[in-house]
């Protein structure tokens, strides 16, 4: 493998360990909106976001390749001669699948790009909605505690003097639509949160199915490697009998 499709295979590698890192539950998502927002991630992105373009440009390039030679190995037409000739039929279904090969890895690497923006997106939004929903059950506490207290002194109030009631009572009900308002949007935080927590199980899902596909696509070229193998040895041995047979 050359040095550009081993650099399109660290990247998918590397594109799959950080989604699975990212669909790790024992790291909060508040966690990593920190790590999203840190100072050197941001200089990161800074100083490395013209690099990153250029090698997803330069992947661009190495798919636009692969598909192809594909295209080109797969419409080879095997006549009597290379029929005639084992090695060669071997190296051109090797060709074919080395081709294959760097099409599945570049492709694989472009489509993570992809869920892995998605996945970095649903967690930040999942962040800022936890965040939401812990000021809004704050608020809320505070609100109802205020509240509390506000109704402990107005039946204070009521009971030395029944001429402020009706201040009382206004004020009673000022404070029961607001706590009414404030559930309400506790209420709509929440359907938000589940809604995100939805769609981040979703994509959790999706990594785990492309991650499957990814290693039932690893054994398929492991077992077309064993038996290109097995091919070439079966035509080296040929041609030795054949030498074997010109000597004799």
């Amino acid at each position: 493998m050359s040095l550009q499709w081993l650099s399109a295979a660290a990247f998918l590698y590397a594109e799959v360990g950080i989604g699975v890192l990212l669909c790790l539950d024992f790291i909060s998502n508040a966690r990593w909106q920190s790590i999203f927002t840190s100072r050197l991630l941001a200089i990161i992105k800074q100083y490395g976001n013209f690099i990153f373009n250029s090698f997803v440009f330069f992947m661009l390039i190495l798919f636009i390749e692969s598909i192809h030679k594909a295209h080109k190995f797969s419409n080879i037409k095997f006549d009597n001669n290379l029929a005639n000739n084992p090695q060669a039929e071997v190296q051109a279904h090797m060709k074919l699948f080395r081709a294959q090969r760097n099409l599945y890895i570049t492709g694989f690497a472009l489509f993570m790009l992809l869920v892995l923006r998605r996945l970095v997106t649903l967690i930040s939004k999942q962040a800022t909605l936890e965040a939401s929903h812990a000021a809004a059950i704050k608020q809320a506490q505070g609100a109802s505690e205020q509240a509390q207290k506000l109704l402990e002194e107005n039946e204070k109030l009521s009971k030395g003097k029944r001429r402020d009631a009706n201040e009382e009572n206004e004020q009673k009900e000022n404070m029961e639509n607001h706590i009414d308002i404030l559930k309400k949007e506790l209420k709509d935080k929440k359907d938000k949160l589940e809604k995100a927590e939805k769609d981040l199980t979703a994509m959790k899902q999706q990594s785990e199915n492309l991650t499957t596909e990814y290693n039932r696509m690893a054994d398929e070229r492991n077992a077309m490697e064993k038996k290109l193998r097995i091919l070439g040895e079966s035509a080296a041995s040929v041609g030795d009998d054949d030498s074997s047979k010109k000597d004799d």
